[in-house]
């Protein structure tokens, strides 16, 4: 499958996400399952929960139990890049992950991180623009929910 299919299927999903949630918690934790899965679990995501933009608490973790100890925590240094509301791309060797803020009215209230070898799948900007439109739409219909 080439990476516009992918990226067409994965809107798809997240899409269902949407359709299917009972709350904030279960949409938002919906999509982290959409995409791990879309992405034939090659991907480990990470769903962090930001309490009045100090506090950062993991709320959903999708991923094999090998990545999990590497994942750690979340670093309140970043929730400061974090607050433009832009999604952040950070690589080291063979490692990618997106950084990818949600905003609520009163700022920042998730943090997605999404972090995939570049052995299995190499970022580019179609990503970049995908990680935007995934940030616009968890906002638009997380005010409904």
């Amino acid at each position: 499958m080439n990476k516009s299919d992918l990226l067409d299927e994965l809107r798809l999903e997240v899409g269902l996400a949407y359709d299917y949630a009972r709350d904030r918690d279960d949409f938002i934790g919906r999509i982290g399952r959409a995409l791990f899965e879309g992405a034939w679990r090659n991907i480990t995501i990470s769903i962090y929960f930001v309490e009045k933009e100090e506090k950062i608490r993991p709320v959903h973790y999708f991923g094999n139990s090998m990545m999990l100890g590497r994942e750690g925590t979340f670093g309140e240094g970043w929730l400061k890049v974090c607050r433009s509301g832009k999604p952040i791309v950070l690589k080291r060797d063979r490692d990618q992950t997106i950084l990818l803020p949600v905003r609520e009215a009163d700022g920042v209230k998730h943090i997605l991180s999404l972090r995939i070898s570049a052995d299995i799948y190499v970022l580019t900007e179609q990503d970049f623009v995908f990680a935007e439109e995934l940030s616009r739409f968890i906002e638009a219909k997380g005010k409904l929910l």
